[in-house]
């Protein structure tokens, strides 16, 4: 049985330009899976990570709560 493979693209980024109080800008990311092209945009790394676990195991997203 082959391996089965799932391709995640993540962004991250800081809100703001981050160059005058660093400490203050928020951090924002959008992750991507590529062959479904569903992506989620999270201010929380738990939502990053739910996100992801919707695809092991079967590749499919379990839930509909996640993504676009």
């Amino acid at each position: 049985m082959g391996r089965r493979k799932d391709v995640f693209l993540v962004n991250l980024w800081r809100d703001g330009d981050g160059y005058d109080q660093p400490a203050a800008a928020d951090w924002r990311g959008s992750v991507e899976h590529v062959h479904s092209r569903r992506r989620l945009y999270f201010t929380d790394l738990i939502d990053l990570v739910a996100f992801l676990a919707g695809y092991t195991n079967t590749g499919e997203l379990k839930n509909g709560k996640h993504g676009t």
